[in-house]
């Protein structure tokens, strides 16, 4: 790393305007950390103007990042980028960044699922990949302002590959801006045991048009959800990825301890006519089964359902 760590937050939505948003207010006029937001729009000039605001529960604050800019062109080299926006999006504007990226630059993907830390690694194989993923309620309340419900919350990383004093750093810098950071040797088993929960629930609710206490509470639909994660376990298990199958027990729990009438984010994407994460999140699995031939009957008649929509 270069003397002044350089670090891009590229999307600053629920996800990157929090992290971003510790990260800038830890690292305010310091002389060895710059933190750049890439926002658009009226969020931008927002932000430029007055600020960024995170409301978190009954607290709040304001910070303003060294530069705010949506034309990435002209940055230089960049130490650490965190990719926030949304998986479909990656694509757009992960390539733009290549006049900043070397063989010294961390690439930290906070997308649902697995394929855009895949792709990011195919992209960019020279620079060093970390996996990720995030716990957590947040969301763009305003130009300006995120939301985040819940103080607690958590962000999931690592690659055992790197040299553990390099990590060490990042994630002294993540703990020092008051970020709740777990640095994992076994990250890509954590990454997919969220997916495990997130991409199943996603694909059944989006489907049949369901709130998550409405399948927690139908035997058949409960079922159907448990035949989703074997399907994806299977997925990963030929992939190399040995998950635990108790993770289905576990994420069943967890479903049944989300409010009745939640529903998932995909599934409100649809229903507002969004564009959606259908091929992150369900795609990527009838893909990948199809790749290992591995049979996912219920994935694949679901994903074809939500293709003709």
């Amino acid at each position: 790393m270069n003397s002044k760590l350089r670090i891009a937050v590229v999307g600053i939505g629920g996800v990157g305007g929090y992290y971003g948003g510790k990260l800038a207010q830890r690292y305010a006029d310091s002389e060895d950390t710059e933190i750049i937001f890439i926002a658009r729009g009226k969020h931008k000039e927002e932000i430029q103007t007055n600020g960024l605001t995170i409301n978190v529960g009954s607290s709040k604050f304001t910070v303003k990042p060294d530069l705010v800019t949506d034309d990435v062109a002209g940055l230089g080299k960049l130490d650490i980028i965190v990719f926030c926006v949304k998986s479909y999006s990656l694509d757009k504007i992960a390539e733009d960044f290549r006049p900043s990226i070397d063989e010294s630059t961390f690439l930290l993907p906070l997308q649902n699922g697995i394929e855009s830390i895949e792709y990011l690694d195919k992209l960019y194989p020279a620079a060093k990949l970390l996996w990720g993923c995030v716990y957590i309620i947040s969301s763009v309340g305003a130009p300006g302002v995120i939301e985040v419900k819940g103080e607690y919350n958590r962000l999931v990383w690592g690659n055992p590959e790197l040299p553990v004093k390099e990590l060490d750093r990042i994630h002294k810098l993540f703990t020092d801006a008051g970020i709740i950071s777990e640095l994992y040797s076994d990250i890509v088993v954590k990454v997919w045991n969220k997916f495990s929960f997130i991409s199943p629930v996603a694909t059944l609710t989006s489907a049949i048009g369901k709130t998550m206490g409405e399948i927690y509470e139908n035997a058949e639909l409960k079922e159907n959800l448990r035949i989703l994660m074997r399907e994806l376990l299977a997925v990963a298990h030929a992939k190399g990825v040995e998950i635990e199958a108790s993770i289905i027990d576990t994420n069943m729990k967890i479903l049944g301890k989300l409010p009745k009438d939640a529903t998932s984010s995909m599934q409100r994407d649809f229903m507002n006519n969004n564009q959606t994460e259908l091929e992150t999140l369900i795609g990527y699995i009838v893909r990948e089964a199809q790749k290992s031939k591995v049979e996912t009957p219920l994935f694949s008649k679901l994903y074809g359902q939500l293709k003709s929509k």
